[in-house]
């Protein structure tokens, strides 16, 4: 009888150690399949150049722009310390834009849907936190005790309403969606499509928000540059 409960026994352990193998197998065979899902590449046209080479030409001319300002050539009426702070502004932002991180994530031929996370993600944290909210933002306050300008306090209540535009454009809806990518089935053409169409669109939607926040600074980069001009 003690025999039979240990060979009885014996057959128990090694069925449950089968199917806890067979589960494991099954978990990795699942995990492989959607690592290749994951993986599917978008492959951007660089016909008008990179998006990198793009925005560098936009950032070359914010430079030229807010490099217009010399404090020992101006004559105009503003106060010296309104212009090198909004000029240092400007140069602090264009510096974001010019680093070899973002430079490596707008340079690449092909892009997965991590890639794409990387690049909303230096967007958020570099561009927006730190150019728009904390370089710019106070541009926008009619009380703003670091201007002095009246010219500037005539703007700034549409510098803010654009810099609220870019701040609630959607970034960090785009973001779940592309971290929330989880897709545990076997592959075929229609998840593959679906992961392909996942990673344009959201690289695409986010190349559009550098875009629109090199369009913000480019326009109060003219704005400045007439006042340096103009006084």
């Amino acid at each position: 009888m003690k025999d039979f409960l240990i060979e009885y026994a014996h057959i128990v352990a090694t069925t449950i150690l089968g199917l806890l193998f067979g589960l494991s197998f099954f978990l990795l065979f699942l995990n492989f399949y959607h690592y290749k899902e994951v993986t599917t590449t978008y492959q951007p046209s660089t016909e008008n150049g990179t998006a990198y080479e793009q925005f560098m030409k936009e950032v070359q001319e914010i430079k030229e722009n807010a490099n217009t300002y010399s404090q020992k050539t101006y004559k105009g009426q503003e106060e010296v310390f309104d212009m090198l702070n909004m000029q240092t502004k400007i140069q602090m932002c264009l510096k974001l834009y010019e680093t070899d991180e973002l430079k490596a994530l707008l340079t690449k031929e092909t892009y997965t849907v991590n890639d794409v996370y990387e690049l909303a993600s230096y967007y958020q944290n570099e561009i927006l936190n730190d150019c728009i909210v904390i370089q710019m933002y106070n541009l926008g306050s009619e009380e703003s005790p670091s201007i002095n300008s009246p010219r500037l306090r005539a703007i700034s209540p549409f510098l803010k309403l654009e810099m609220d535009q870019l701040l609630s454009e959607g970034l960090g809806y785009l973001k779940n969606n592309m971290k929330n990518n989880d897709i545990y089935y076997f592959s075929n053409d229609d998840s593959k499509t679906g992961v392909f169409e996942l990673t344009k669109n959201s690289y695409l939607e986010v190349v559009n928000y550098y875009r629109h926040s090199l369009a913000f600074l480019k326009n109060f980069s003219q704005w400045y540059k007439n006042l340096a001009i103009g006084g």
